[in-house]
């Protein structure tokens, strides 16, 4: 950047006022006319600025009912893409659900197991298996133990099992009082 004394050039003088200087700089050209010749007047550029803003309005009033109407008919092919394909994961995930709850799950494991399937998420699905399997086992336990007969108090001589016998055989469990008869015949053979 020129300083003050570059600037004036002759007319600088030491100790100068600032009405000095400014009287000083107005007698200057800084510019060349030469060099503005090729720039375009202020107004006359905003003239040609103001037309061709018409010209783009006029334009785009012309094209945009066309394109506004390709924009909302594919805004809408999207939204019914996206309502077919959440009205489908909810179908799928329905009859997931009710395998599921036809194997005994319960409802909230049913649901979740039945999203992870759609959604691929297996780690969930064996997750859930898991706990599922479990219940199932300690289920299985439990009625075992209520089926078991209650073991002879005291020391018997001869162990008997009809009444338990009677009760399998009135509630048609052939297997169970098979198995009732078998022991009482071998426990009362080991006594004697």
């Amino acid at each position: 950047m020129a300083d003050l004394k570059e600037l004036l050039g002759d007319d600088y003088k030491e100790e100068m006022t600032i009405e000095d200087i400014n009287a000083a700089l107005a007698e200057k050209e800084f510019i060349s006319k030469d060099a503005l010749s090729e720039y375009v007047p202020k107004n006359i550029a905003d003239k040609y600025a103001t037309e061709a803003a018409d010209y783009r309005k006029k334009w785009k009033a012309a094209s945009s009912e066309q394109e506004q109407k390709a924009i909302e008919e594919t805004e809408r092919q999207a939204r019914m893409e996206e309502e077919l394909k959440s009205l489908r994961r909810s179908a799928k995930v329905s009859d997931y659900e009710k395998q599921h709850l036809a194997l005994k799950y319960d409802e909230k494991d049913a649901k979740e197991i039945a999203e992870a399937l759609y959604d691929g998420d297996m780690d969930t699905v064996f997750r859930i298996q898991k706990k599922h399997e479990e219940e199932l086992q300690k289920s299985i336990k439990a009625d075992l133990m209520k089926q078991m007969p209650v073991p002879p108090a005291g020391n018997q001589q001869k162990i008997d099992y009809s009444k338990q016998i009677a009760e399998a055989q009135a509630s048609g469990n052939m297997a169970l009082m098979a198995s009732l008869i078998r022991q009482q015949t071998e426990a009362n053979a080991q006594k004697q």
